[in-house]
């Protein structure tokens, strides 16, 4: 009974299902997420937005939050920061997490805006995730992501000087389909889409298309296997 009850005042407060969670959980969920929980309720009654169970860690730095749109239960990690000047705005659906460390950059300085940054209902992000959002970045929902995950969405292009350190660059993009499993240490270049429910193995760095329900590994990643 207790299980239930406490279960259902979570999933009110935070818009996360928690099941089997017992008394002696109590003490662990305060130490771990209660300073964060009253750290996004304040955030967000001073800027005057329906408090939705955002969970917001120590440290966390948010730029241009007049484009951020924030799901119920949202989760950001201690020492994040979180630069939203995208042209088409951030969308962070229900229950997604960034954990500690996550770097989003939708714009550096007064170059051209990011295009659209969307990540999907329930998609968990490692540690330390580097997200650089240039041609736009689209993940799908219910993703796992490993730490030190790395987009880097626009490309460096050399110049007239035959010189890449000038700032002239190219924007494609990175899509994610839904339900993808990602390993630690994966980067995934610009230009790429990475179908639904792949898996891509640890270490790899993504270069090209990968089609839906791939396995894919390596350095540059190559498909090893295709389900239905």
């Amino acid at each position: 009974m207790f299980s239930k009850i406490f279960s259902s005042i979570l999933r009110a407060l935070s818009g996360r299902e928690y099941r089997n969670v017992s008394f002696s959980d109590i003490g662990y969920m305060v130490q771990k997420g209660g300073g964060s929980f009253l750290r996004g309720l304040l955030w967000s009654l001073v800027r005057l937005r329906p408090p939705r169970g955002l969970m917001l860690g120590r440290n966390v730095k948010l730029i241009g939050t007049s484009r951020l749109r924030l799901g119920r239960g949202v989760s950001l990690g201690h020492n994040s920061y979180l630069e939203c000047s995208s042209a088409q705005g951030v969308s962070l659906a229900n229950g997604v997490t960034l954990r500690e460390y996550a770097w989003l950059q939708c714009r550096s300085g007064f170059n051209t805006a990011a295009g659209k940054v969307s990540i999907g209902e329930g998609s968990y992000i490692g540690p330390f995730a580097v997200l650089g959002a240039g041609g736009g970045l689209l993940i799908g929902p219910r993703c796992q992501i490993g730490a030190r995950f790395t987009v880097s969405a626009e490309s460096h292009e050399r110049d007239a000087q035959n010189s890449f350190v000038h700032g002239k660059v190219s924007r494609s993009g990175v899509e994610i389909g839904s339900e993808c499993w990602i390993g630690n240490n994966v980067c995934v270049l610009d230009g790429v889409r990475i179908g639904a429910r792949c898996v891509i193995g640890a270490g790899s760095v993504v270069t090209r298309d990968v089609p839906d329900g791939s396995t894919a590994f390596g350095v540059p990643a190559r498909v090893r296997s295709t389900t239905p």
